[in-house]
């Protein structure tokens, strides 16, 4: 019995995308995938609780120097081994991404992405098996895309 798989996009080493969730309708992201999951550059990062929930709040700071404040219902911390060999605890949310009109639930670490050329930052983990990364190019996907929700 014959299954259909579905085809591979593409997407170069920078990227448009989006994060629904929590409002924010474009952002470059660098696809890196020597990490494993999804970072955005967080600023002001407060845990708050509302009903017996927790709840992170906190601001996107976006490279065009515009800043997004947001709150997210904070899942937990992963310790995150940086490429210099630095261990740092971040708290992590569970968000919607939004590249070339697919979205997928990824799990995205907050920490201050300051001194990085880009305010997010996409693992192999956030990739799955959705895409496959051409890493001499960049920005193979189409802007607009990212405005569609065709979930697949």
């Amino acid at each position: 019995m014959a299954t259909n798989k579905r085809a591979k996009r593409v997407v170069g080493w920078k990227e448009n995308a989006a994060l629904p969730d929590l409002n924010i309708k474009n952002v470059i992201a660098k696809i890196d995938t020597g990490a494993n999951l999804a970072s955005i550059d967080a600023a002001d990062i407060k845990i708050v609780s509302r009903n017996d929930i927790k709840y992170v709040k906190f601001k996107v700071m976006k490279r065009n120097n515009t800043v997004r404040k947001t709150s997210a219902p904070l899942e937990g911390y992963k310790r995150i081994k940086s490429s210099n060999g630095d261990v740092e605890r971040r708290p992590y949310i569970k968000t919607t991404l939004l590249m070339d009109g697919i979205s997928k639930k990824i799990e995205l670490t907050l920490t201050d992405r300051g001194p990085m050329d880009y305010t997010m930052l996409i693992g192999r983990k956030s990739l799955g098996k959705r895409w496959d990364v051409n890493p001499s190019v960049s920005f193979l996907t189409k802007a607009n895309n990212i405005e569609s929700k065709n979930k697949k």
